[in-house]
């Protein structure tokens, strides 16, 4: 009788309901390239015979064309992309994904030891799926990272990066808001995001 009440629980245990915001068992396209992501960036960040900087712009380049920098900047700017001149938009868009990016590849450079990325499984969220990662790094507890992923034409593409929970897009939203109203509007904006993609 035990044995039967085990083997029915452990059935039960293995169906996977179809129900919103179930994590799915089989990595699917987006979980795929967050790993194929951390493959390629840990070999990089461990390399100490790199540079701070050779070692942030190849993590950058791993990074760039991943990210949907259109949509992230237009998340981030709300009305006042809708707003600017499509020459405008252009440079913006170019200067926050490389900003966001140096932003990311930064924190991580600032771990030290040698550190690991595991990829733990993705969660389908309507049209988005969140992959979850953490950054393993030795003796000190590891860094959550979430990866928003999303489906633009025939592409996986990244629309956010969810550090210990908070977003990269949200958490920007409010300082270039200020920088718009306060500093000469998308004109000031694109002049202070250029000078900080220059001095990194």
């Amino acid at each position: 009788m035990r044995a039967l009440i085990f083997a029915a629980a452990l059935a039960a245990s293995l169906i996977t309901f179809a129900v919103p915001g179930a994590t799915s068992a089989v990595a699917g396209p987006a979980q795929e390239l967050i790993q194929r992501l951390a493959d390629e960036a840990e070999p990089i960040v461990n390399d100490d015979a790199l540079d701070a900087k050779t070692r942030a712009a190849k993590v950058e380049a791993i990074l760039t064309g991943v990210l949907d920098q259109q949509l992230m900047a237009q998340t981030i700017l709300g009305r006042h992309w809708r707003r600017a001149t499509p020459e405008q938009q252009a440079e913006l868009a170019g200067l926050l994904e490389t900003y966001l990016i140096e932003s990311y590849a930064s924190r991580v450079d600032s771990f030290d030891g040698v550190i690991e990325f595991a990829v733990d499984g993705e969660t389908k969220l309507g049209e988005r799926t969140l992959v979850d990662t953490r950054i393993l790094r030795p003796n000190q507890p590891p860094v959550a990272v979430s990866w928003q992923v999303e489906t633009v034409g025939d592409a996986q593409v990244v629309t956010d990066i969810l550090v210990e929970g908070v977003s990269l897009i949200v958490s920007q939203q409010a300082d270039f808001a200020s920088v718009i109203r306060n500093q000469g509007g998308l004109d000031g904006l694109i002049a202070l995001l250029r000078k900080k993609v220059r001095a990194n």
